[in-house]
């Protein structure tokens, strides 16, 4: 009686540590679902920082595509300002003051420079009225303006196309 009294606590024993590991599984994975999650956001976030902002030492390349070991420097001041808990705006605007508009891939859309952003548009439409105008003109020609035949002209073709017509 004695032993299936042990036996029976030792399978209780064995029983609660593996629903314990269990749990710490569980646990485990949940936190670590939530931190993947949470990396995810913050990756997103220095992916979008990062192609926002210009490499000054390649041409029209963003810090995100460029390997320049300035590229590099500004992508770890991204990533510490983002640990820091700083907003997008407000690391971007960390960059501006350093290093002025310049580093912006796109021009912000105010003061002058809504002009840059105005400009093409304008361009395009003023270019597309220009042609239909020019076009209703090419269409208005009057046919009486071509010019008439002189009679050795006219002589020459219809020769040309008798030549045609015998073959």
């Amino acid at each position: 009686m004695l032993h299936s009294i042990q036996y029976k606590r030792i399978i209780f024993w064995k029983i609660r540590f593996l629903c314990g590991i269990f749990a710490f599984i569980i646990y485990c994975g949940a936190s670590a679902t939530a931190l993947a999650a949470e990396s995810e956001d913050l990756e997103e976030r220095f992916k979008n920082l990062s192609n926002q902002l210009r490499c000054p030492t390649c041409q029209g390349l963003s810090v995100k595509d460029s390997e320049a070991g300035f590229s590099t420097s500004i992508k770890n001041k991204i990533r510490e300002l983002i640990e820091q808990g700083k907003s997008d705006k407000e690391i971007i605007e960390y960059f501006v003051h350093r290093y002025g508009e310049w580093i912006l891939r796109s021009p912000p859309k105010t003061g002058f420079n809504l002009i840059l952003w105005i400009l093409p548009g304008a361009a395009i439409l003023i270019g597309l009225l220009w042609v239909m105008y020019r076009s209703k003109n090419w269409v208005k020609k009057p046919i009486e303006e071509l010019a008439q035949l002189t009679p050795e002209e006219e002589q020459k073709v219809m020769d040309d196309l008798s030549r045609f017509e015998k073959s």
